[in-house]
């Protein structure tokens, strides 16, 4: 197929665009940051420009691209951003991904539209489903439940696929949490802090694109969520990269999301663990568990800062 993919200069990218092109498909890959014009490496498709909140840009690049296929990936995913300029959010999350819906659906083309945890509140005991009412608590997490709203409207040929905490994109593209602890121990602290009041599932962004990629060959269209096995805390996540380093040298403080507080302003979900029904009642699950996951991706990307012991353990 000839896949059209938005946003693809990012972790999640960086990961999925390669496995489409081992797949056998044609992919042409767009993003408004063009600083690196080839975020999975040298081999592969160039990154071309595409805005998505331009609706001009967006009907010109289906006119000139005719693609078999959507990926919508472009999105904006900072809460702080998101929560300060919610407009800029809405625009991002929603009305461009609107406009990506209906381009599909006016052509007939299947989509795959990746949205979030974030949708809903954390008060639920136990994990999220499928079948849970979405009730986003924050700007960013409404505009991507809006954004899951649009898809459904627009494209009746749709995937609205839902991520945990992403974990990814190597030393060049992850800047999220993992990344944050690793910079620290890269920076030879002794110390670190993490919280330990909000729980999670991490998604392995490699595991995420073997996945979809199952997914979309099955053509079984609907609502998903994709996240690894298992469930944490910050505090959990940080220990085990530790673990996996070998870096019992290094004191992990567990702290209240309030440590952070003048950092990371916007109001989190207490939970954001889901499990992957829809997935799993259909035999489709291919997401590992988040600690073999985890221990892949920094074996596999940050070698480098495992002690020798450790390094002869993987």
């Amino acid at each position: 197929m000839k896949i059209l993919a938005t946003g693809t200069a990012g972790m999640l990218g960086s990961s999925l665009v390669p496995a489409l092109v081992a797949a056998g498909h044609d992919v042409v890959p767009t993003d408004i940051n063009l600083a690196d014009r080839h975020p999975w490496g040298p081999f592969g498709p160039e990154l071309g420009h595409l805005d998505v909140r331009d609706r001009h840009a967006v009907r010109e690049v289906f006119e000139s691209v005719r693609p078999d296929f959507v990926a919508h990936l472009a999105a904006e995913t900072s809460l702080e951003v998101s929560d300060a300029n919610p407009a800029h959010a809405y625009l991002t999350n929603t009305t461009a991904t609107k406009l990506i819906a209906q381009q599909c659906g006016r052509r007939g083309i299947p989509i795959v539209y990746i949205s979030t945890a974030g949708v809903f509140d954390g008060t639920k005991t136990g994990a999220y489903t499928e079948f849970d009412e979405p009730n986003p608590i924050n700007t960013y997490g409404d505009s991507k439940w809006r954004g899951e709203v649009e898809v459904a409207q627009f494209a009746p040929q749709h995937y609205i696929v839902r991520a945990g905490w992403m974990v990814g994109g190597g030393a060049a593209k992850d800047h999220k949490f993992v990344s944050r602890i690793l910079d620290q121990v890269r920076a030879g602290r002794t110390t670190l802090h993490a919280v330990g009041d909000k729980l999670g599932t991490p998604t392995y962004t490699t595991d995420f694109a073997a996945c979809l990629l199952n997914l979309i060959d099955s053509e079984v269209y609907g609502l998903y969520h994709m996240a690894c096995e298992g469930e944490g805390t910050r505090y959990d996540v940080a220990a085990e990269i530790l673990s996996v380093l070998g870096r019992d040298d290094i004191d992990l403080v567990e702290v209240t999301s309030e440590f952070f507080a003048e950092e990371f302003p916007s109001m989190r979900p207490y939970s954001e663990i889901m499990i992957n029904q829809a997935l799993d009642l259909q035999g489709m699950n291919l997401m590992r568990p988040w600690r073999e996951a985890l221990a892949h991706y920094l074996s596999h990307e940050f070698a480098d800062l495992l002690a020798p012991a450790a390094s002869l353990a993987m």
